[in-house]
Parts: C-alpha cells; sequence; structure tokens
C-alpha cells in the first residue's frame, strides 16, 4: 500500500507542477477569483498584458478595473448575469491596461467546483486579440467603403440615365438640382451659364441650403474657367479663392462645363462647414477627395447631357422651323394649333386665326427669278418674326402661304394685328442687284374660334375664305369674314 500511496503522490506532485508550468507559462492571462469574483491570484501573462498585479486586483472583481469608457456595457452586463447564475460564459471584450491603453481580449469565466458539487472559485483566461480585432475592423470599414462607393455608382449610373432622358432644357436643370443634392448632401451648389454674348455667366438653377448664389458672375472671377480645367479650393497646398466666392475659408469645387468642345458654363459646388477646425483635418481631406472625385464624373456627364439636350433641340427645331424664313413650319402649327384649340375652348378664352398670303408672288419669281422670291418671303418673314410673342406665332405653313396662331386674339383684335403687319410689309423697300423690286403687299383673311366654328379645321376654312375674299376684293387688305368687306386697303 504504501508504494502505491507513494505513486499517488508523486502522480500528484507532478500534476500540480506541470499545472504550475501551464499557469505561469501559458501566454493567456488567467485569473482566479472567489465566487464572489474577488481577485485572488493572476499569472505573469496577465501582468504582462494589463501591466496589473495582484496588488491592484486583490478583493476587487477583475472587471471593475479593467474595463473602460468604450467597454459594451450590454457585454459586462451578459458576464455579470453568467457569472450570477454559475454559468461558463465567453466573449470579446473591450479591456484597458493600466497605462491606459485599450486591448481587447477573448475572455472565458469558468465556475471551478470541488468534489462535493460546492462552488469555490471562477477562473478567468483571456487571450489577447487586439490585431484580430482591428483586421476585422479595418475588414468592417472596407466592406462599409464598398457599400459606399457601390451606392455612389449606383446614383450614378441613375443620374445618368436621368439626364440622357432629359428632352428639354427646363427637365435637364430639374434632374441636375435633385441628382447634385443627393449625390453630395453635404454641399451646396450651383450652375452658371454663358449668355449669348460670352460676356456672363447667369445663374441656372442651384441647390442646397445656402442663401441665394449671385444671380451673375464674370468669367474671369473663376480659375477654372481662366485656366480652363476644374478647380479645387482645400485639397492643394498652394491655391488661391476664386473672386465670385464670398466666403473665402470655405472649400469648394469649379467645375467647367462643356459641350461640343465649347465652354458653356460652370458648376460651383461649396461645403459649408468644412473650413478649417469645423471638420477633423483627415476626414474632411478624405470626404472632399471622394466628392472631388464624384464632381468630376458629375460634370462631365452633365456637359454630355447638355450636348445632347443641345442636339436633340436642334434636330427638333429643325423639324419644325422654315428653313428659309425661320418660322415655324406646317408640322410644328398643326400639332401646337389642335392643341391651343382645345385648351381655349376648355377655358373659354378667345383664339383666332389670320391668313395671310404674298400678292402677285409669282411675278416676282418670273421677272426677277428665284432667288428675288427667296428674298421676298424671308423678309416677310422677318417681319413677322417680329411680332411673335406668347400670343402670337407666326408660321410659314408653304410657299407663299403664312399662318398666324393668335392666343387671347377675338376678330377685333387679330384684326388690329394683320392690319399692323400689313402696313409694316408694304412699308418695306427690298433691292437686288442695284435694282428696287417692287412693293410687296399682302392679303390677309381671319377666322375666330366660337364664331367660325369649334375644331381648328371649321377656323383654318373661315380664315382660308376671308383670304380669298381680300384677294377678290383686290388685295393688300385684311378681311375678317368671307362676306365681310376689306378691313383696309390702300
Amino acid at each position: 500500500m504504501s508504494t502505491k500511496r507513494a505513486a499517488s503522490d508523486a502522480a500528484a506532485e507532478d500534476e500540480t507542477f506541470f499545472a504550475d508550468l501551464v499557469m505561469r507559462h501559458s501566454s493567456d492571462g488567467v485569473v482566479i477569483s472567489d465566487p464572489s469574483r474577488r481577485a485572488l491570484w493572476v499569472n505573469p501573462a496577465f501582468m504582462a498584458q494589463t501591466g496589473y498585479a495582484i496588488a491592484d486586483l486583490a478583493g476587487k472583481e477583475p472587471g471593475t478595473v479593467l474595463q473602460g469608457r468604450d467597454t459594451d456595457p450590454e457585454t459586462i452586463q451578459t458576464i455579470r448575469q453568467a457569472c450570477a447564475q454559475r454559468r461558463e460564459i465567453r466573449a470579446d471584450i473591450l479591456n484597458y491596461t493600466k497605462a491606459g491603453t485599450a486591448f481587447w481580449v477573448d475572455l472565458k469565466v469558468t465556475p471551478v467546483y470541488d468534489s462535493s458539487g460546492r462552488h469555490t472559485h471562477f477562473i478567468s483566461t483571456m487571450r489577447d486579440i487586439s490585431e484580430r480585432k482591428a483586421l476585422e475592423q479595418q475588414n468592417e470599414e472596407m466592406r462599409h467603403t464598398e457599400e459606399l462607393r457601390q451606392s455612389e455608382r449606383h446614383l450614378l449610373a441613375l443620374t445618368s440615365e436621368w439626364l440622357y432622358s432629359a428632352k428639354s432644357y427646363d427637365e435637364l436643370l430639374m434632374v441636375i438640382q435633385r441628382a447634385m443634392h443627393t449625390l453630395i448632401p453635404e454641399a451646396d451648389g450651383a450652375l452658371y451659364i454663358y449668355d449669348d454674348t460670352r460676356s456672363m455667366l447667369h445663374l441656372a438653377t442651384s441647390w442646397g441650403t445656402m442663401p441665394a448664389f449671385a444671380l451673375d458672375m464674370l468669367p474671369d472671377d473663376c480659375w477654372a474657367l481662366r485656366r480652363g480645367r476644374a478647380y479645387a479650393f482645400g485639397l492643394k497646398p498652394i491655391q488661391f479663392a476664386c473672386d465670385h466666392v464670398s466666403k473665402r475659408d470655405t472649400p469648394y469645387f469649379c467645375l467647367p462645363i462643356i459641350a461640343h468642345g465649347e465652354t458653356i458654363g460652370l458648376m460651383h459646388v461649396v461645403f459649408d462647414g468644412f473650413e478649417e477646425g469645423g471638420l477633423m483635418r483627415n476626414m474632411r481631406e478624405s470626404v472632399l477627395r471622394n466628392r472631388w472625385d464624384i464632381s468630376l464624373i458629375c460634370a462631365e456627364q452633365i456637359s454630355l447631357a447638355v450636348a445632347n439636350v443641345r442636339l436633340r433641340h436642334e434636330l427638333h427645331d429643325r423639324s419644325v422651323r422654315d428653313l428659309l424664313t425661320g418660322l415655324w413650319n406646317r408640322r410644328w402649327f398643326m400639332e401646337r394649333a389642335m392643341r391651343e384649340v382645345s385648351l381655349a375652348a376648355r377655358d373659354q378664352r378667345a383664339l383666332a386665326l389670320i391668313s395671310l398670303d404674298v400678292d402677285h408672288f409669282k411675278s416676282f419669281n418670273d421677272r426677277f427669278g428665284h432667288e428675288a422670291g427667296d428674298l421676298v418671303l424671308r423678309e416677310v418673314g422677318h417681319t413677322l418674326q417680329q411680332a411673335a410673342s406668347d400670343k402670337v406665332h407666326p408660321c410659314r405653313i408653304g410657299g407663299e402661304e403664312f399662318t398666324l396662331l393668335c392666343l387671347d386674339h377675338d376678330l377685333e383684335t387679330a384684326s388690329v394685328q394683320a392690319e399692323t403687319l400689313r402696313l409694316a410689309i408694304a412699308a418695306r423697300s427690298l433691292a437686288m442687284a442695284g435694282q428696287t423690286l417692287p412693293q410687296v403687299t399682302v392679303s390677309a383673311g381671319i377666322g375666330v374660334l366660337g364664331r367660325d366654328g369649334q375644331r381648328l379645321e371649321d377656323v383654318m376654312k373661315a380664315a382660308d375664305l376671308a383670304l380669298y375674299r381680300a384677294k377678290a376684293d383686290g388685295r393688300n387688305c385684311v378681311v375678317g369674314t368671307a362676306t365681310s368687306p376689306s378691313v383696309q386697303m390702300v
């Protein structure tokens, strides 16, 4: 029996020795606490990890010493509840060293029981996982950044689709305003467009919360326009503020808008609140550089969209404009007149048509050639164009025939309009190749919505019949109806 006991004692000593080796030389920090979680012993790895010795923790719950301001309260509560229920718990938790340095540990708290089942101790093991957590944080930031990039790419693609779908200049401005506010919500902005003389830029639209931008600006007031390329103020070591900028310390971008190789305007993007001291410098520069890239893409897309709208407008304008006179053609007249007749009938508004024809036009071609005939048509068209307004729309229907669509005109006002044009045309003196051409005169007939019918065809027919009457009455006059006498004649 003594031999067996000696062997058993030796085995127990070996076990104690090896356990002591593990506890003292393990790279994991170990804390042994009593059932109330008051610290009783720590191993050397714990002291190396935290800088705390047992004297610093004796009689205290380890967590109250190690946990700090950024430690997750929910994790703390979960650990405490498990210990109160004598359950094993494992969790990642943020601790602090004695010097105040934060570090992450994989914490495992295990309750220990004796042979009778009595709870005697807690053993807490802590493995430093700061590197793993840093990598996880880096991966999370990369994932978040990629999500932002994907969202930006989606918004840019959506913006591009809407920009290229705009049929008119006004639609394009509406898309630009909403898209820029969505893509760069931190910034306010404005779009300026050159006037016809290219001596001034005028505000076309703006977005954001800043006070109103200046309505006009001079090209020389902007470094981007002077240098011929986009300019970012707030990202360069050497930089100068543009003269059109009111807040000189606020970062901003100026991006020329180019269509068909010609600079037609400027996009101005302002980051109010991003001045020095307003935002942490590293965050400020990171945000600005990202928004700079987005702004460059937006400026390019807006430039292409403006060129697209201009081309579409030019093509449409060619399809509805008479090439010789520049007036609206028959296609435009029929589409617009049908709509206006419907609106006038619905709203009970006045509408009249003036049919106008050049007297003896064939003789100009026969005696002086087609060039003379074209000159006559151009001059008549020029006179009619001078009368154009949002209420009067002169059109060339074909040959020497013209029609004026007159909104909110009754017989009296239409007659005055026709007579004014008749006198203006008759007063013009035309010459060609040093030769004075005969006086150009016109005859005109008037049709009125309601009086002559409710359909466009009815009003057109009435105006044409009145024009025939004016021809029959000797030309160079205005007739209000097919049976009425001439309004005027010289």
